[in-house]
């Protein structure tokens, strides 16, 4: 279990409200991590810029990369 709660849609700033229609939209579901993570803008934003900047040539799908990611989180014991 998470020692922090994340932040659910009604309260998200509503710059942030629509990772979470992507984010059902890839997985079916609200994301754990993906929520936690939605506690500091900053870095969701700047997560897009990484992800940005690194997928310039992409040679795996953007699919792959997110579930490779939310694996990984499962691993680490952040459950979902």
């Amino acid at each position: 279990m998470a020692r922090i709660t994340g932040l659910e849609k009604k309260r998200a700033p509503w710059h942030l409200r629509w990772f979470y229609g992507v984010m059902r939209k890839m997985f079916g579901k609200d994301l754990t991590p993906v929520k936690i993570q939605m506690r500091l803008s900053g870095m969701v934003w700047a997560g897009i810029a990484m992800e940005a900047g690194l997928g310039r040539k992409r040679l795996v799908s953007l699919r792959y990369i997110q579930l490779a990611k939310v694996r990984t989180a499962a691993r680490i014991g952040c459950p979902f």
